[in-house]
């Protein structure tokens, strides 16, 4: 106890110490902003890697910082904590808890395991499909949150209820996890990561607005790509320690029979959520009509319809529930990483640091793409994803303005990679939750390095390919 209280105490400080020593010492060469810009980097980097506070603790660093050393006005970054993509996380959130409140949830994924059969490989990439294909769609950290708890029941019923020791247990977590984190990169609807990329496309490429339909079609084949490669090396990577289990088809039929028909309330939450999601992807067809409707407001209108629609005379959603399940963390940290990452840009630091990356990005091509893929990965291995895109997009966008380049393709490659966070706790959402459920630690990080190793060979290549062969990679 002793000794984790003094690395702890060793982490809080460590990050605040570098930064004061970048400020107070004159380096040549690094004007002050810039020096501060790096330090606040250096300490966020820290304290999202080691975690001495929370998460969406160390989003709220760019505003405590800025107020007390002042190398940027703190209102340049404020708009960064109330952006339409924050307020699209929001209103995400409030329709996940909408369908959480039901069992809307639940039922969707009882429905989609009911034809698995008793094989236990057949169930471990049966899990990882269904995750995948569902984190496409909705934050993977929510798709993670909803199976999981299924997994543990399941389990239970088949009689493994210490999942850490059974290697058939820790394979479903894993499956899960991996599957959340693979599948993510499909859509912008993925993930918080996918989300701050389209701002600072956004903000520094296009300014205008980044079509969700545009993000799908660039990114959907090479999630699919990689989600096949992961699929085939789950085959043979995870082995349970048995061959078979009984009773699974059973457990799944009882425990969808005992939902019962679905309510008008279920009905109503995924009416919502699939007019919101159409709305987002259809935007091209509207956008004359409705300007101010982009995806962030479709989102919240229907959230807010949430809890004005009543049942019974009950709203659909009540404050008290929803404040309770809503996933404010990663809206912070969200917030603080965009925010991170207009400091960057703003001070001059990303082009200062982009200085330094081009003599190693060479004239573009493949010794870039294999520079920024291994950074991205190598970092979302290590820290949370979005903070990992935080740092290196902005970083990746001003590389290749610098060197006179098209930035686009090498930011979808960015930002495919930094979904891809499988190794440990801190890497991404589902990770996080396989190790708070038990999850062998020992085996998701041995197995997910040489599966990062896999990854990263196949989207060096693949990005290599689409970004010299395919010219619609390269826009936006």
């Amino acid at each position: 106890m002793t000794s984790e209280r003094g690395s702890r105490l060793f982490h809080i400080a460590g990050g605040p110490a570098v930064f004061a020593l970048l400020v107070m010492l004159p380096l040549p060469g690094m004007p002050y902003p810039v020096r501060g810009s790096i330090g606040l980097l250096i300490w966020m980097s820290w304290w999202w890697i080691f975690q001495p506070v929370h998460l969406a603790v160390t989003g709220f660093l760019p505003l405590v910082v800025l107020a007390l050393f002042d190398f940027l006005p703190v209102a340049t970054v404020l708009p960064a904590y109330a952006q339409q993509l924050v307020i699209l996380l929001l209103g995400a959130n409030m329709l996940a808890s909408l369908w959480s409140r039901w069992g809307l949830d639940r039922r969707i994924a009882l429905a989609s395991l009911m034809g698995i059969g008793t094989s236990t490989r057949q169930h471990i990439l049966a899990w990882f499909a269904i995750a995948a294909v569902l984190s496409t769609f909705l934050p993977n950290t929510v798709v993670a949150a909803t199976m999981m708890p299924i997994v543990l029941a399941m389990l239970r019923f088949i009689g493994i209820e210490d999942v850490g020791k059974s290697a058939f247990g820790s394979a479903l977590l894993i499956a899960v996890a991996w599957g959340t984190a693979v599948g993510g990169s499909g859509t912008p609807m993925g993930g918080a990561p996918n989300l701050l990329t389209v701002q600072f496309v956004e903000q520094q490429l296009i300014d205008g607005e980044f079509l969700f339909s545009t993000w799908a079609v660039r990114l959907l084949p090479l999630t699919a790509l990689i989600c096949a490669v992961t699929f085939i090396f789950m085959r043979f990577a995870l082995k349970p320690e048995m061959d078979r289990v009984e009773g699974t088809r059973t457990w799944f039929a009882r425990e969808l029979d005992a939902l019962g028909k679905m309510s008008v309330p279920e009905k109503w939450g995924l009416g919502f959520f699939v007019a919101a999601t159409l709305l987002a992807f259809t935007r091209q067809l509207y956008a004359d009509i409705l300007p101010g409707l982009t995806p962030a407001f479709a989102f919240l209108v229907f959230g807010v319809l949430s809890f004005a629609v009543r049942h019974k005379g009950e709203p659909l959603l009540e404050w008290q529930y929803a404040q309770r399940h809503m996933v404010w963390g990663l809206i912070y940290l969200f917030a603080g990483g965009s925010a991170l990452g207009m400091i960057l840009s703003e001070t001059g630091t990303a082009r200062f640091l982009a200085d330094q990356l081009i003599p190693l990005a060479g004239g573009g091509g493949f010794v870039a793409v294999v520079v920024f893929a291994s950074l991205t990965v190598l970092m979302t291995q290590i820290t949370n994803n979005t903070a990992a895109v935080a740092i290196i997009v902005p970083i990746t966008i001003t590389t290749f303005q610098s060197l006179d380049m098209n930035p686009m393709p090498f930011v979808y490659i960015v930002a495919a990679a930094g979904n891809y966070g499988i190794m440990l706790p801190s890497s991404s959402g589902g990770p996080a939750l396989a190790a708070g459920y038990g999850v062998n630690l020992k085996t998701m990080f041995s197995r997910g390095l040489w599966l990062t190793a896999l990854i990263l060979v196949v989207l060096v290549s693949a990005g290599y390919l689409l970004a010299t062969f395919w010219p619609a990679f390269g826009t936006a």
